[in-house]
């Protein structure tokens, strides 16, 4: 077996390599990116690519470059079963809607009018969302008609970078736990006002539609399950302070085998619908008890998302305690394939 992996410093890499080192397994790095190195892949049996909304390359050619590679045989993670709908909450929300998974009331809309309309007969609070963002990113809560057209034109008008500064510095200051440490994080904020990383200056702003969702009251956190294999592992994010939103909180908590199985039940599920080997998968409960899915991932945030977890829960709905390493999961999936 002789893997390629995508060579960069983020993500899943790092623990990919150290894996294939510690169990003899051959591996390369590659940069798709480089024709000659593109090539290469043809000599593997495996692929791994950890594809980062971060990254416009990735986000511009990734999912066509994984296609190719496929069709020449190659098993390659993630697949294009786990990327046509990465960081598309439009694809997701029609993925939901055609095959009967139970998530919050949403409708799309794709010009003002529309949007005018349904603000003119919604019942406040509503949550507005843009199609791609991490961390909570371009996703709102609307109290009010005013507010609401405030948002819906701009979407319809000069429209949403992917890059959230206040959104992404907010906790930050917050956290800041000495003068100086919040000094130096406002200065980065204020460069990033000024300088917006690469990513945000080389994909389109998000404009021409928008998408309104029932809020779903709960106890002020969410659950994120992500199955690798037969295998699902879980965490809870809280809400930050005098926020609705627990995605990029940083606020994580490990249930283990405390957790309701209908989480576990409700992933499995779902990834079977997609044909996918692995899926991470936000849910929430309404205060009434319902479980709806709010978003999916192909991966995780970071390497560590998970390491918290003292087991996993297999497709029986049995909690078996281990240590967890996602990627180690991952590879296997590969070497299993063949």
């Amino acid at each position: 077996m002789r893997i390629a992996i995508q060579k960069n410093q983020r993500g899943f890499t790092k623990r990919w390599i150290k894996y294939c080192e510690g169990n003899s397994i051959e591996y390369i790095l590659i940069d798709v990116f480089e024709n000659k190195s593109f090539h290469q892949v043809m000599n593997c049996d495996a692929f791994y690519w950890n594809i980062s909304h971060e990254n416009h390359q990735d986000m511009k050619f990734g999912l066509q470059m994984i296609k190719a590679i496929e069709s020449a045989g190659v098993f390659v993670f993630p697949s294009t079963e786990q990327l046509w709908h990465f960081d598309d909450k439009i694809a997701q929300n029609y993925f939901f809607r055609l095959n009967n998974i139970e998530y919050p009331e949403t409708q799309i809309v794709y010009s003002l009018d529309q949007a005018k309309s349904i603000l003119d007969n919604a019942q406040y609070p509503l949550i507005g969302k843009l199609r791609r963002g991490s961390a909570s990113s371009n996703v709102f809560i609307i109290k009010s008609r005013r507010q609401g057209l405030k948002k819906v034109r701009k979407a319809f008008n000069r429209g949403y970078s992917l890059y959230n500064v206040v959104s992404r510095y907010r906790d930050v200051l917050k956290k800041s736990k000495t003068f100086n440490k919040w000094l130096k994080n406002a200065v980065k904020m204020l460069f990033r006002l000024l300088v917006p990383p690469s990513y945000a200056k080389h994909l389109p702003k998000e404009k021409g539609y928008f998408i309104f969702q029932e809020f779903v009251a709960n106890s002020g956190k969410d659950t994120r399950v992500v199955v690798v294999g037969d295998k699902a592992v879980a965490l809870q994010r809280r809400t930050r302070d005098n926020d609705f939103r627990a995605s990029g909180s940083g606020l994580l908590e490990f249930p283990n085998d405390k957790l309701d199985k209908l989480y576990i039940q409700k992933a499995f599920e779902i990834v079977d619908k997609l044909q996918v080997n692995s899926m991470g998968i936000d849910f929430v409960k309404s205060l009434s008890g319902r479980i709806y899915a709010i978003e999916m991932s192909d991966g995780a945030p970071s390497e560590r998302f998970l390491d918290g977890a003292s087991g996993y829960w297999d497709k029986s709905l049995n909690f078996i305690k281990s240590e967890i390493n996602l990627q180690e999961w991952m590879i296997e999936l590969g070497l299993n394939s063949k």
